[in-house]
């Protein structure tokens, strides 16, 4: 799929992390060598328990980037195909993340997760 697809969705699931490519990306990573590399980007402790980190694959020649993929990829693609439904405040595709995000609440309730 399409990462331009990908960064549409990253944009309205994930703003903070939409801005940070946007905005600071290009002046803190464009200044290396040729090859592809990968980045974190600012994601939520939420996001990241029930997706996992996000990750932007890029590659650079010439000074010039090309994003290659986005992960989580299985999320971000569905994102794009489809507006996802948001369940106690965080978005979610099938009843495998509800039963993730379910399990986060408990444990932050019960104290095995710092919020």
């Amino acid at each position: 799929m399409n990462s331009l697809k990908k960064l549409r969705a990253l944009k309205k699931y994930c703003p903070q992390a939409y801005k940070f490519v946007i905005f600071k990306f290009k002046d803190t990573y464009l200044n290396v060598e040729n090859g592809e590399y990968s980045i974190n980007l600012p994601t939520s402790k939420e996001f990241k328990f029930v997706y996992g980190q996000i990750k932007l694959i890029y590659r650079v020649k010439n000074k010039g980037i090309k994003f290659i993929d986005l992960e989580p990829s299985d999320f971000f693609i569905d994102g794009y195909r489809f507006d996802l439904e948001v369940y106690k405040s965080i978005y979610y595709r099938n009843a495998k993340d509800k039963f993730k995000i379910d399990l986060m609440l408990e444990m932050k309730k019960g104290g095995k997760i710092n919020e």
